[in-house]
């Protein structure tokens, strides 16, 4: 599908990821987001923290030398990534979660997150559609997957990684994204930063609230989902209730203890870890049937991986994650626990619900709130596959 939406950018063309492309994409300018260190984090909450009350530190549980050694650790592989693209006659700018602006991004030819997989969530969620690329560097491969990062030799050598891009030795990949509309009681309220809500989500994500606020209370979020959205309620004991659209599918009313929609980037993450099925369940399946258990693997292998999907697919997968299903619910009965959709509505009936995009930010989702979700192509994030030799 992706074959069908193309654009120039510098020589570049937007095409669905193939080898046989070769693309070519100079970068002047790019934009440094740096992971934001539980160190950083804890300055941030007291500038003080680390020089007054120690005890009090210890006493919370932290092990300050740890954390400053992971500081050094990320800061100094900031530091090689910087002086690694400016070798190659590349300008830099380094931002983090708390000075992240509009600006940044109209500045810079591609956002380069420095760090994790969050990072990366964080830098990608800035990004409003596919022509800017984001290019990700996993800081400490010892203790980060770094899923969305370039693989993880390149960590240690940049070098060869900026030669493929100025090569043309990659090709394109477009991530399909996840488009959000409220409507209703909650629509106008304000998100909130999961990881430290002392944190003011950025000035120009409220002017955007601000532009697309209508007397009608509709609006589409400012952010979109390159893993996930999740709905529940806040407190995880309470059960969620909701409507749920599907299409070919009757509204229908469900009790669970949350809803999870993914994309084919975020199926390998929260929807594969909920779904997966073990080799335990698969060996007792196998004892009631009084079959054997030779291919336990193979069958807990395949099952698994039937799980994951294309990051350029653009359908959604969406769980119910522990469905009642006794008694009148759901109702109408005869919805798939699971399942793809290219659309998904959700008509909140919770008490203190959010609306969680890719773990960061969170939305008031309550009695009386609608959530429309979609893919639409211009929504794609722009990454890169580089070319083995």
């Amino acid at each position: 599908m992706w074959n069908i939406l193309r654009k120039n950018i510098g020589r570049a063309v937007v095409c669905r990821c193939s080898y046989t492309t070769r693309p070519q994409f100079k970068i002047k300018r790019a934009l440094i987001v740096s992971k934001m260190t539980r160190y950083e984090l804890e300055k941030f909450r007291d500038p003080n923290f680390d020089k007054t009350d120690i005890e009090n530190v210890v006493r919370r549980g932290i092990d300050l030398d740890a954390i400053r050694k992971f500081y050094d650790v990320h800061k100094s592989y900031e530091t090689y990534v910087v002086d690694t693209l400016n070798s190659f006659d590349i300008e830099t700018r380094i931002v983090n979660r708390t000075n992240y602006k509009a600006s940044d991004l109209e500045w810079c030819d591609a956002v380069m997150p420095v760090g994790g997989d969050g990072t990366f969530l964080l830098a990608a969620s800035y990004v409003p559609d596919y022509n800017k690329p984001v290019i990700g560097f996993n800081s400490d491969p010892s203790r980060s997957e770094g899923h969305l990062c370039l693989p993880k030799k390149y960590s240690k050598n940049l070098t060869p990684a900026l030669e493929k891009l100025s090569e043309g030795k990659f090709s394109w990949r477009m991530r399909t994204r996840i488009r959000i509309t409220l409507k209703g009681t909650d629509a106008m309220k304000f998100p909130k930063q999961m990881h430290n809500q002392q944190m003011l989500m950025p000035e120009f994500r409220f002017d955007d609230l601000k532009k697309n606020s209508k007397t009608d209370n509709k609006f589409r979020l400012p952010y979109l989902a390159l893993n996930e959205v999740f709905i529940g309620e806040c407190l995880s004991a309470r059960v969620s209730y909701f409507e749920l659209k599907l299409p070919n599918h009757p509204l229908t009313k469900v009790k669970s203890s949350g809803l999870c929609i993914c994309t084919g980037t975020g199926s390998t993450s929260w929807h594969l870890s909920m779904n997966r099925i073990t080799k335990q369940s698969i060996e007792q399946v196998l004892k009631f049937a009084n079959a054997t258990s030779d291919k336990v693997e193979s069958i807990v292998q395949d099952f698994n991986n039937s799980l994951i999907f294309s990051p350029e697919e653009t359908k959604l997968g969406y769980t119910v994650r522990d469905l009642i299903s006794a008694g009148v619910w759901p109702h109408p009965p005869g919805l798939p626990p699971r399942g793809f959709s290219h659309k998904i509505e959700v008509n909140s009936k919770c008490i203190d619900a959010g609306l969680v995009i890719d773990g960061g930010i969170s939305y008031p989702f309550n009695d009386g709130t609608k959530a429309i979700l979609e893919v639409n192509l211009q929504d794609a994030l722009r990454t890169i596959v580089l070319f083995e030799d």
